[in-house]
């Protein structure tokens, strides 16, 4: 396997507000930010969690000390201006609202929830009594068909000393009657059920210690082929959502997304075409802006966004994301799982996929037991390994590092790197993954759902 890389960006505030007025904490820092306008008052933007949405509805609450605030805080407003925020919408841009604060004295209102298209985006504690509580809602939404944008896209700059951020587009195409498929025609599989929770693991083989993986018991796990009347298998790829697939930067970097296929609830891969599966075109590929093709594990992600959205099965399913609030261990020491169609250990291809257990380690324990890679061994890399020299290969280079929590599964790095022994990889030693929990915010701003 070979590691995914993920590259954060981050958005760098700079209020400027006097020492006297108080700026609430909250923890809604992705979708709500404080800000001053030049005449001195002070708004609240909201940003919509995904882009390629033309229908948003919105409902924030804020609170403030006092039962004397039924002014504080104005209605919900599209940001900056109703034509201006349904243009960014129709161009495929996350579209943004506002709130006007006034009469709030010394001390901003208290955002403590915020919930986008019946999607409770963050919360927070509500002030003690006395206190009041406002609620603001907001809906628009645009019959028309959003069109595909710039790769790069300059957002509408802030009011005060923002830095600016380029985004990448997350263009949502119009979709032909038809795709040239290199294994068959265009058809979706037959339903079985349709889930939407993520992390869900499948049935597992009845074995201790087997490294084979059952149909369904990761429906997260999908195949990259890259060609044109006919295509080869290349890495894997994760389902993260229903338009948006992660694997690694080298290996998607510089090619043309006609020539990319993503084969969802790919199993065997001498049968073509395979029940259940179904291979699906892809409209953009997406790479971090400081990725140019070198290959180090530290920002080796990349993401896929497909040209139809896929319909979850008991096949197709999503792995679900790192959170922030998930935190990660100093001393690591958590167990994960890896799985792929890399090499076996007479380096010869897979047939179905293979699974196996991996240990994380501390970043100087890694540093330690692989002097010679300190170089691609980062604060934004992860290392694993498995006491009996088990592991990823050659061939499974994008796959997910996956961490059991709260009972279910969740990417916490892709396959980047791996050393080498002639024609198969020496895992005797660690594998070194992109971290993605370091880099998870250029994931959800980068991600279609």
């Amino acid at each position: 396997m070979t590691i995914v890389w993920l590259t954060l960006l981050g958005l760098c505030l700079n209020l400027n507000i006097g020492s006297a007025l108080q700026v609430p904490q909250h923890n809604c820092e992705r979708y709500f930010s404080y800000y001053k306008e030049n005449n001195g008052a002070y708004i609240g933007v909201f940003t919509a969690p995904r882009a390629g949405v033309n229908s948003l509805s919105w409902e924030v609450v804020f609170t403030a000390r006092g039962t004397d605030q039924a002014s504080t805080v104005s209605s919900l407003k599209p940001y900056p201006d109703k034509a201006t925020a349904f243009e960014k919408i129709r161009s495929g841009e996350r579209g943004e609202v506002f709130v006007r604060f006034q009469d709030f004295g010394d001390e901003l209102p208290k955002l403590v929830r915020a919930e986008f298209n019946d999607q409770v985006l963050c919360q927070n504690d509500e002030y003690d009594a006395p206190s009041s509580t406002m609620t603001r809602r907001q809906s628009m939404s645009t019959s028309t068909k959003i069109s595909e944008v710039p790769r790069e896209i300059v957002p509408q700059s802030r009011p005060v000393n923002q830095y600016s951020q380029l985004f990448r587009s997350r263009p949502v195409p119009n979709i032909p009657d038809s795709v040239s498929n290199p294994f068959f025609s265009q058809t979706r599989p037959k339903i079985e059920s349709d889930y939407e929770e993520c992390g869900v693991e499948g049935f597992a083989p009845l074995q201790i210690g087997g490294d084979l993986v059952t149909r369904g018991q990761y429906p997260w796990l999908a195949a990259l082929y890259e060609g044109g009347s006919t295509a080869t298998y290349k890495c894997v790829v994760t389902v993260i959502s229903k338009r948006t697939v992660i694997t690694a930067a080298h290996c998607i970097y510089g090619k043309s997304a006609s020539q990319l296929w993503v084969y969802l609830g790919r199993h065997d891969r001498n049968e073509n075409p395979e029940n259940g599966a179904s291979l699906v075109s892809v409209s953009s590929v997406l790479t971090p802006s400081a990725y140019d093709g070198n290959p180090v594990p530290d920002v080796d992600v990349g993401l896929l966004v497909l040209t139809a959205p896929m319909v979850y099965t008991k096949y197709i399913r999503p792995l679900c994301l790192w959170s922030s609030n998930m935190g990660v261990s100093p001393n690591e020491g958590e167990s994960g799982a890896v799985a792929g169609w890399g090499f076996d250990r007479s380096a010869q291809k897979t047939r179905f996929p293979k699974t196996v257990s991996v240990q994380l380690v501390p970043r100087d324990q890694c540093l330690k037991e692989m002097k010679r890679a300190e170089d691609f061994i980062t604060r934004r890399t992860v290392c694993a390994g498995n006491s009996e020299s088990h592991g990823p290969c050659f061939g499974d280079s994008g796959s997910a590092l996956i961490v059991l929590r709260n009972n279910r599964w969740h990417v916490r790095g892709v396959v980047s790197l791996s050393p080498r022994q002639g024609e198969i990889c020496d895992l005797s030693k660690y594998v070194i993954y992109c971290d993605v929990a370091k880099h998870i915010d250029w994931v959800r701003q980068n991600m279609v759902m």
